[in-house]
């Protein structure tokens, strides 16, 4: 699959704004995030190196007017300085790769760089906001849980604020359309407890 930008609509799935937000509906906007896995038991790790710890800048269904809400609700942003390393959080294939963008290309451009892997369940991790040439692996290359598959960056709508955004979708968002591959709750077994999502405002260390 060979994608030159990234689509529209799922521009909106990696929005960011730092307003506080928890599972459950603390911002009154009619958002409502639920239906956590167990974390103790979870496929997924945190996306960076065990030593390492990032705080969640955006988490689970944001206020009104922030980017985590509807059918993109369920996604993390981690606050990382430009060129950060990070790790697939679960193993899988990778089935789009967008690197060419500028850091700083903001907005309403649309223009993130991002990676998606593809699960053997049929879901997807999607990794947005890349700086350029920030992508480790390529089409079609496997990849195993914990590996190194690319650098953090400021690319598309991020406020002119770097981060990671980290998001589980239900397909592959780049070939279906983010309408069409809703995200889905994800916890993550190698940190702190986190049964109802990692929650905004928190330093979560990777163990």
């Amino acid at each position: 699959m060979n994608i030159s930008h990234l689509r529209p609509a799922l521009a909106g799935a990696m929005a960011l704004s730092c307003s506080s937000s928890t599972p459950g509906d603390p911002n009154g906007g009619g958002e409502t995030c639920t239906g956590y896995p167990a974390w103790e038991t979870s496929a997924y790790v945190l996306p960076f190196a065990p030593g390492t710890a990032y705080r969640v800048i955006q988490g689970n269904c944001s206020p009104p007017g922030n980017g985590h809400r509807g059918s993109n609700r369920y996604g993390y942003d981690f606050g990382m300085t430009i060129g950060t390393d990070f790790n697939a959080a679960r193993a899988g294939t990778v089935v789009a790769v967008e690197e060419s963008h500028l850091d700083g290309e903001i907005a309403a451009t649309g223009k993130d760089n991002y990676i998606a892997i593809l699960h053997a369940d049929g879901t997807v991790g999607l990794y947005g906001h890349l700086t350029q040439g920030g992508a480790i692996v390529g089409l079609g290359d496997q990849v195993t849980r914990g590996q190194l598959i690319g650098r953090s960056g400021n690319t598309g709508n991020t406020n002119n604020i770097p981060h990671l955004h980290f998001s589980l979708q239900s397909c592959d968002p780049v070939s279906l359309g983010s309408a069409a591959c809703p995200t889905i709750p994800s916890t993550f077994r190698n940190t702190d407890p986190n049964p109802g999502g990692l929650q905004n405002g928190v330093t979560y260390p990777a163990r």
